[in-house]
């Protein structure tokens, strides 16, 4: 593959998939596929099936024309760093991408299982179009991409990122989001998506501080302040709302939950499980 490239379908429908062959990964356990697009022209007339979100973490691209479901934004000559998401639908495009994206889709039979305090059941609407400059995006965009760029993808790297941009993509169909980011301060905000990105792994307060740019006892401090609770409180809450969302596959052991959560092992996450929610996770199935 080279770095330059022509996404070009004149006529399709599904899902981007199927026609487009970038670095990209998909993930196992959520079924989010998460991918890397070279700079290139893009002339794109389709029928998207799924939910998809694209990432511009960089400067922006030349947009020639662009319309979803009959809404036409036609000659928007530059956009700035940003993202992009629609529930499907009809979609319309012609643009020049200076730089790398990130595209990321979800397949709309599992989103319920993804952020089942957001969705609650039902599905996001066709029609739900959200264009935003929200760094957050931009943050895990540019991480997915230099990881996916790097070489064969890590697999719990790669689906702790894909779920994090899925998770604040099917945010904004509220006013709140799915992980709060409370209070001002960007550097809080940048470790709860550091935290979101790293469940699977054995996070440190050294490494979350400094994902934050923070001293650790600073951080600390901070983050006790913004969110209410200690750093690993929150971290424990978070890995077994994830455990929680992946008891939905029926694919996945305990053993290979707890591992994807980050749990030293099934009895482990099952206690603190169990403690948290009343039941266990064998009996929640």
């Amino acid at each position: 593959m080279t770095e330059n490239y022509v996404f070009d379908i004149p006529s399709g429908s599904g899902s981007v998939v199927e026609y487009l062959t970038p670095r990209g990964h998909v993930c196992p356990l959520s079924g989010l596929t998460l991918m890397a697009m070279p700079p290139g022209r893009v002339d794109v007339e389709i029928e998207i099936s799924v939910p998809t979100l694209n990432v511009l973490p960089y400067r922006g691209d030349r947009v020639l024309h662009i319309c979803h479901n009959g809404e036409n934004q036609s000659h928007i000559e530059s956009l700035g760093p940003r993202a992009m998401f629609h529930a499907g639908g009809d979609l319309s495009l012609s643009a020049l991408n200076n730089t790398w994206e990130c595209l990321l889709e979800i397949d709309p039979a599992r989103m319920s299982a993804l952020a089942p305090e957001r969705m609650d059941g039902a599905p996001v609407p066709v029609e739900f179009f959200v264009d935003t400059s929200d760094p957050t995006f931009r943050i895990l965009g540019d991480l997915a991409i230099r990881h996916l760029r790097a070489g064969p993808p890590d697999l719990l790297y790669t689906e702790g990122l894909a779920i994090a941009l899925a998770a604040r993509a099917l945010a904004f169909d509220r006013e709140t989001t799915l992980v709060s980011t409370r209070g001002t301060d960007p550097r809080i905000a940048r470790a709860m998506d550091y935290i979101e990105a790293h469940l699977g792994e054995d996070l440190s307060v050294a490494a979350i501080a400094r994902a934050a740019a923070m001293s650790p006892s600073w951080f600390q401090s901070a983050f006790r302040a913004v969110t209410g609770r200690p750093v690993f409180a929150y971290v424990r809450e978070r890995r077994l709302e994830r455990a929680r969302i992946l008891l939905a596959d029926p694919r996945l052991s305990l053993s290979q939950i707890a591992f994807a959560c980050g749990f030293s092992s099934h009895s482990h996450m099952t206690r603190l499980f169990t403690a948290r929610y009343g039941v266990s996770p064998r009996n929640m199935r």
